[in-house]
């Protein structure tokens, strides 16, 4: 299995540092706000990700991605390969509908994946809500979306975070499937 590439989005000061450094398990949790410069990657295992045939060991790389503009220039080397987009947002991100909206634009309607390959979290340290507000654009009607809060429903986080893995692991396991069986297929022809 590859490394599964996944970019973490979102506006200015959302909490994508927070819950990348949480999913990896990063011993970096500051409670202070320290605004990414660009993109920090964070390697790390994800044991027991459930497939239809499987549970396996899934290496990932979560590339969390700065929400200032002024690294704008990056975002194609951060798109590039990626299986899976997580995007995050708070109800203090300014205007984070519009700028939701921008980055799915960006990191997934212009590539590949589609709505299945991503999930948004609304990061809620405070926790205020239970739920996301229902602000979202329309574009993400088909995105899985989690309210989430690392101090108090972490271990759901965490669970939410593996049944994604699953569904993009099953995608890519799918995908090979898909390439193996047309190279016997072509193979075959060539025979003939």
């Amino acid at each position: 299995m590859q490394v599964l590439k996944l970019v973490v989005v979102g506006p200015v000061g959302a909490g994508k540092s927070t819950i990348s450094n949480f999913l990896a398990d990063a011993t970096e949790m500051s409670p202070e706000y320290r605004p990414t410069k660009g993109v920090r990657i964070l390697e790390f295992e994800a044991q027991n990700c459930g497939t239809k045939a499987a549970r396996l060991k899934v290496d990932i790389e979560l590339w969390d991605c700065s929400g200032d503009h002024k690294y704008e220039f990056c975002w194609p080397a951060m798109r590039r390969d990626a299986h899976g987009v997580i995007f995050v947002y708070n109800e203090k991100s300014q205007d984070y509908p519009r700028e939701l909206e921008q980055l799915y634009d960006y990191f997934v309607n212009q590539t590949r994946l589609g709505p299945n390959a991503c999930v948004v979290l609304y990061f809620d340290p405070e926790n205020d809500s239970p739920e996301a507000p229902k602000k979202l654009p329309s574009t993400f009607a088909k995105v899985a979306q989690v309210s989430c809060n690392v101090q108090e429903s972490g271990e759901k986080l965490k669970r939410d975070f593996q049944s994604y893995l699953g569904t993009l692991v099953t995608r890519l396991q799918e995908h090979t499937d898909q390439e193996e069986n047309n190279i016997v297929e072509d193979n075959i022809l060539l025979v003939k």
